[in-house]
């Protein structure tokens, strides 16, 4: 398999949960719940939400399972065995994204997990908190995308 293959590969499947998550961010912004009670109360915004997360997780794992390898593969970097630290921090510093913000990213995403029935306001802060992540790395995510067209390019 060449290196370019899996790159192709990872490049689908993030596209694939870009697209979604993008039109889910439209459909919220458009109409955004301001409370939890009122985002209870409202069927569709709640699979809005839920189609939202999804994404947001969906595409979090479509880049850390497969583009952050077949970026460094295309790139001919020996991360086969590095730690994820090191992958990320590696990806940084050729200018791919921002390690911090992906763990944060990934700090959000664990936070969603964790359902706090007794603090509302703890639940929609999280839930919001992940609502401005999915922008972030979407936005990130195609900055990645810009610089991988980038260095296709240079010779």
């Amino acid at each position: 398999m060449s290196a370019a293959e899996p790159l192709a590969t990872a490049l689908w499947e993030a596209d694939r949960h870009l697209r979604v998550l993008e039109q889910a961010l439209r459909d919220w912004h458009a109409a955004p719940s301001a409370t939890l009670a009122e985002l209870d109360a409202d069927a569709d915004q709640l699979r809005l939400l839920d189609q939202l997360l999804f994404r947001f997780t969906k595409l979090q794992d479509a880049l850390g399972a497969r583009l952050i390898p077949a970026t460094l593969g295309a790139l001919s970097e020996p991360a086969e065995d590095w730690p994820m630290i090191d992958r990320l921090n590696r990806l940084e510093r050729l200018g791919y994204l921002n390690v911090d913000a992906w763990l944060r990213w990934r700090q959000i995403r664990n936070q969603l997990a964790h359902e706090y029935p007794e603090r509302p306001e703890l639940r929609f802060a999280a839930l919001t908190a992940a609502v401005a992540a999915a922008g972030e790395l979407a936005a990130a995510y195609g900055r990645w995308r810009r610089r991988l067209a980038e260095h296709a390019r240079t010779p």
